[in-house]
């Protein structure tokens, strides 16, 4: 029981410990600070040093270094408060602003500004994040092992390009020692880099989305589905230039003139609403990828040469009976790979056509195909057709279903051949009803593809709408005591 709440709860526990860590160690290290004037002269001497006599706190100055980057202070704290510290040299004046907080820590320049033992927060950070990608990396390649046809590989892939994307900016934080303070700062300015960056790309590949789209129509007619491309890459143009243009608006309006305080309430709220549109915008285009990326491995994928039968999945046949471009490619794959495999373990292969007849077809796919495999040179003895099937998914359950009568045993091993750009969607489809097999997919229009991409992209973040929620949710929450901590070291000056 006790086992199982530490495996379900596990990163919420170590961020608690982690945060818990954090808080002892600088705690016990940030009782004293060293700032430094950068005065831009080795060797120059301090005339005044001191605290300001209006200060409402108090540090002990316990001396300074000359060094070659200017002249290092060493404070201590004394007791809590603000406090001023004026230096004078013949190069440069200086008044640093620093905070000791109840528990003596002393921070600079902010409210939660550096301290001494940031960097091993932000180290702290970092090895959370480690832990997450760890955790990302071996649950999608088990994920992968289990099935090569999961929407639950593209959300892990998504979130894992995520994570490697927050750990290199807190890495940027890190070696630019930019505090506590600063490591916030620069993520939620990495995920408004990414966006604006990937802006163009999002801008050319709607437009080569929407011509795709286009030729879809014209070949597949006009639904909903055949549009999703060009509607999706609308709205990550829009989502990325949203946070711009409420920020202008807003600024620009006389109802939101406090605005214009760089201190005020209404500045940090807007603040929070530019950050969370684009740290989403960036986690979903994170998610983007990662339908591309497993859309791509699935269709180059060739599956093991181990295979009793190859199921070939039906299309439209021509009005003759004769099979279109995009079945005859189909079935060319299908004996490719049977040769393949015939030829490196001298294996031999079963086709199953698959398909049955339409209403407008002359005959079912499924023997439009065993024709046409017959015309290869392919024994009839070799083929086992499936005449039926109306879809995808009754394409494996009739095949496999005809299979196991045929074969009389269970222990057979099936791969299957369709278009590249269905690769995923059916390798899916077959897991979902229990069957084992790998997909190899055939050249096809490029118009297909873009399409197949944003279709599963969209699935993939419906399907797991609930994961996609959390993540959100965990974002906006992080946003939101990322801007009240920046609200009250503003504040506070």
């Amino acid at each position: 029981m006790v086992m199982r709440f530490l495996k379900k709860h596990y990163f919420l526990i170590l961020a608690v410990i982690v945060a818990v860590f954090c808080y002892v160690h600088i705690s016990s290290v940030g009782k004293e600070y060293v700032f430094v004037h950068e005065d831009y002269a080795t060797g120059t001497e301090i005339t005044h040093l001191g605290v300001e006599e209006d200060s409402t706190g108090n540090v002990e100055i316990l001396g300074w270094d000359v060094t070659d980057k200017g002249t290092a202070v060493r404070v201590r704290s004394v007791s809590p408060g603000k406090v001023y510290v004026s230096i004078d040299s013949p190069v440069k004046e200086g008044i640093w602003i620093l905070y000791v907080h109840n528990n003596g820590v002393i921070t600079n320049m902010r409210f939660f500004g550096d301290c001494t033992g940031a960097d091993v927060a932000i180290m702290a950070i970092i090895f959370y994040l480690i832990q997450v990608i760890i955790y990302l990396t071996v649950k999608y390649f088990m994920l992968e092992k289990r099935s090569f046809y999961s929407y639950d590989n593209v959300l892990y892939l998504g979130l894992l390009i995520f994570a490697l994307f927050l750990l290199f900016t807190q890495i940027q934080a890190l070696i630019y020692r930019n505090g506590i303070f600063g490591a916030f700062s620069q993520a939620m300015q990495a995920t408004e880099l990414l966006v604006m960056v990937t802006l163009p790309v999002v801008i050319v590949t709607t437009v080569c989305v929407t011509v795709s789209n286009i030729k879809l129509i014209r070949k597949e007619g006009r639904t909903w589905r055949n549009m999703l491309g060009f509607f999706l890459g609308l709205a990550l143009g829009i989502g990325a230039v949203l946070p711009e243009i409420i920020g202008r608006l807003t600024m620009s309006s006389p109802v939101f003139v406090e605005l214009h305080n760089e201190r005020s309430m209404g500045r940090f709220a807007m603040m929070f609403v530019e950050d969370s549109i684009y740290s989403i915008v960036a986690y979903l285009e994170c998610i983007l990828l990662g339908a591309i990326i497993t859309g791509i491995k699935t269709a180059r994928h060739i599956p093991k040469f181990d295979k009793d039968f190859i199921i070939i999945n039906g299309c439209q046949i021509r009005k003759d009976g004769t099979l279109t471009p995009l079945l005859k490619a189909r079935a060319d794959r299908a004996i490719e790979f049977a040769k393949m495999q015939k030829e490196r373990y001298g294996r031999p292969i079963v086709f199953v056509p698959s398909g049955g007849k339409g209403t407008d077809e002359v005959l079912s796919e499924g023997e439009a195909i065993k024709r046409y495999l017959l015309e290869q040179g392919i024994p009839e003895r070799d083929i086992l057709a499936e005449t039926d099937s109306t879809t995808t998914e009754e394409n494996f359950k009739f095949s496999y279903d005809l299979i196991r009568k045929t074969h009389g045993s269970d222990y057979f091993t099936v791969a299957f051949s369709t278009s590249n750009y269905h690769v995923f969607r059916s390798g899916m489809l077959a897991y979902n009803l229990g069957i084992r097999t790998e997909g190899i997919g055939a050249k096809t229009k490029s118009y297909f593809w873009i399409n197949a991409f944003v279709r599963e992209y969209i699935a993939t973040i419906a399907t797991e709408r609930k994961t996609n929620i959390k993540v959100a949710s965990i974002l906006l929450l992080i946003n939101l005591v990322g801007t009240l901590l920046m609200y009250i070291s503003e504040a506070l000056l």
